[in-house]
């Protein structure tokens, strides 16, 4: 999945998915300029955010 498909699926900005990845909340890959998530991760991190919106 790319950046645009992560932040969809999560409703997200991409600065968020910047800060996720910056904390090691998410594993990325980068390709030239390009980030990829693997869609497991991205699932996984589903349960996080929700958490985090209901506080």
């Amino acid at each position: 999945m790319d950046s645009q498909e992560v932040c969809v699926r999560l409703n997200i900005s991409l600065r968020t998915l910047q800060t996720l990845r910056d904390n090691g909340k998410l594993p990325y890959s980068q390709i030239q300029h390009k980030f990829f998530y693997k869609p497991k991760d991205v699932g996984a991190l589903l349960t996080f955010v929700g958490l985090q919106r209901k506080e």
